[in-house]
């Protein structure tokens, strides 16, 4: 994986810490040089590409694994239950397990696969790898590998299943503020796209990570 860059290929990343930048492999010029200059930055794509799969992993599985426990356990599948009344089918049982479904599995998923491996199954199928900035390019520690699904699973989704209960179970103008969290997670996750110099999203940002190219050699 370490080596001189190819001199052909995907755009490589010139930028050098405390030397003039020139542009990166998005086509932008970087706001300010950074320790991790020199590693060879993910495309949105690809990674667009290895969230929308490892995504569609977790809920096939969750789904499939918890749904029907719940229906079975609690009975709302039976005559009788109370699955059309208070908020319709937005009943507790259902909000816990779609909780533990889009939160709970995806932060387990990915925080045991960061922690030894630096990328989870949808990463490595793109070629990708979760690296901290600073020292630039050391492989994640356990906290680091936690922390930022942490913030990505449960952080963004605690706000948006807080509005959800409320919508439901007390205020319909809560819907709003679902509306909003909503629109707030999408643009934690899009922030990558003018995030300058290294293209971070959000947790990204908060745990101190970057994504790479894993298919480039580097230094």
């Amino acid at each position: 994986m370490y080596g001189q860059p190819p001199s052909h290929g995907e755009p490589q990343r010139q930028h050098h810490y405390g030397h003039e930048a020139s542009y990166d492999s998005y086509g932008s010029y970087p706001a300010e040089p950074s320790p991790a200059g020199d590693l060879p930055l993910a495309p949105i794509h690809r990674r667009a590409g290895a969230r929308v799969m490892d995504n569609a992993l977790v809920a096939v599985f969750g789904f499939a694994l918890i749904l029907p426990i719940a229906i079975g356990a609690l009975g709302l599948d039976s005559a009788g239950s109370k699955a059309k009344d208070e908020g319709g089918v937005w009943t507790w049982p259902i909000i816990f397990v779609l909780f533990t479904v889009l939160s709970v599995l995806p932060f387990l998923y990915e925080a045991v696969q960061l922690a030894v491996w630096g990328q989870t199954l949808g990463k490595r199928w793109f070629g990708l790898r979760v690296v901290k900035v600073d020292p630039a390019g050391d492989p994640l520690d356990v906290f680091t590998a936690v922390w930022r699904p942490a913030i990505n699973h449960v952080g963004y989704q605690l706000g948006f299943f807080f509005f959800l209960i409320l919508t439901v179970k007390v205020f319909d103008f809560a819907a709003y503020g679902l509306l909003l969290v909503s629109l707030g997670t999408l643009v934690a996750y899009l922030w990558a796209i003018w995030d300058r110099p290294l293209h971070q999203s959000v947790h990204d940002r908060f745990a101190g990570t970057v994504v790479i190219d894993d298919r480039v050699e580097w230094e």
